[in-house]
């Protein structure tokens, strides 16, 4: 496959590069390469919710299950609800700042609770 946004049954939603898992000769799952789960931040709650401008929020990226070791994590077919391709400013960013970066995996990127200002 390709970098996808991947929405999952939590509602969740990861950018990663997507390769499907295939175990005799079925397709049973997926590889997540360096997946990145996506947060809205929004200026207000309520204006996230009712008005989707580019201006009503801001985009965190950060790796998702950041503990493990590797960059890449095999996720069963049943928990992806959908794939979709991400907006261009969102394929944009995880291009720059996680297929393109030289810092090792998971270094540098946003985490709720330290914010990286090249994220966004």
């Amino acid at each position: 496959m390709s970098v996808k946004l991947v929405v999952m049954k939590s509602g969740q939603q990861i950018i990663a590069d997507i390769k499907e898992m295939i175990v005799d000769d079925k397709a049973v799952g997926y590889y997540l390469t360096k997946p990145c789960a996506i947060e809205l931040v929004g200026r207000d709650q309520e204006e996230v919710l009712v008005n989707s401008s580019k201006s009503a929020y801001d985009i965190s990226l950060y790796p998702w299950i950041p503990l493990a070791k590797g960059e890449e994590v095999p996720i069963a077919m049943d928990w992806v609800v959908t794939f979709l391709d991400p907006v261009d400013m969102l394929m944009e960013m995880y291009q720059t700042n996680v297929l393109d970066s030289t810092t090792p995996w998971g270094e540098g990127l946003n985490r709720p609770e330290k914010e990286c200002k090249t994220c966004r």
